[in-house]
């Protein structure tokens, strides 16, 4: 287990407390979302895919609000001491970066993952993933923050995310520069879902979060 904590995946966006409000808000919805899209019954077995190790009101919605905890099975990099002590009926297992799930084929009836996939390297690294969460689950649902809402999900900055190449240039070397490694986040929209999904069937995808039409918060890809 590594000493890897996503605290910074909280701070620059969340630096004032209504970017939070709105945040805990749009999640709330994605929580509302998954549960009218997948449908989840009481016997349901769930992987959520990079739970936050983070002490904040907006991570972790699915565990702080699902009614069947004992259902949860998360998956999480580096210290888990702060999700089991929050969230003590779920189970928690360490995940790799990069590296193949340590679970069987269909394990999981539902995987869970929100805000994880722009945040696993390029586009050979973001199939790899979608297909470790489709061999693990009967059924998916990824939400992504939306490249096209009109401020940057990390660093709370307006508007310039949507010239990705400027955005990295400007900012690196400056207290974002985080931010500005596409290791470290990439923007993806719709058409970027739509292109690198790695299987024939399409997927469902939709908006959620902050509703702005093209412009909304997040993105959600289900498969059931």
């Amino acid at each position: 287990m590594t000493n890897h904590s996503d605290h910074v995946y909280y701070r620059d966006g969340g630096r004032f407390w209504l970017a939070r409000r709105i945040s805990h808000a749009a999640r709330l919805r994605i929580y509302q979302d998954f549960l009218r899209e997948m449908a989840p019954s009481p016997s349901s077995t769930i992987l959520d895919i990079g739970t936050s190790n983070a002490p904040s009101e907006e991570a972790n919605i699915l565990e702080a609000h699902y009614p069947y905890p004992k259902n949860i099975t998360c998956g999480t990099i580096g210290d888990d001491s702060y999700i089991t002590t929050a969230h003590p009926q779920v189970k928690v297992v360490s995940i790799a970066p990069g590296q193949p799930l340590p679970f069987r084929d269909q394990e999981f009836d539902i995987v869970y993952s929100n805000a994880v996939l722009e945040h696993v390297g390029g586009e050979r690294e973001r199939r790899l993933y979608l297909l470790e969460n489709l061999r693990v689950a009967k059924r998916v649902f990824i939400a992504i923050p939306n490249r096209w809402f009109p401020i940057e999900h990390h660093t709370g900055i307006p508007l310039l995310h949507y010239f990705p190449s400027l955005f990295r240039r400007l900012l690196a070397g400056t207290g974002y520069d985080f931010w500005t490694r596409p290791a470290n986040v990439d923007f993806l929209g719709r058409g970027a879902i739509a292109k690198e999904w790695p299987e024939d069937r399409s997927p469902k995808i939709s908006y959620s979060g902050v509703m702005l039409g093209p412009f909304s918060s997040n993105v959600i890809i289900s498969r059931s």
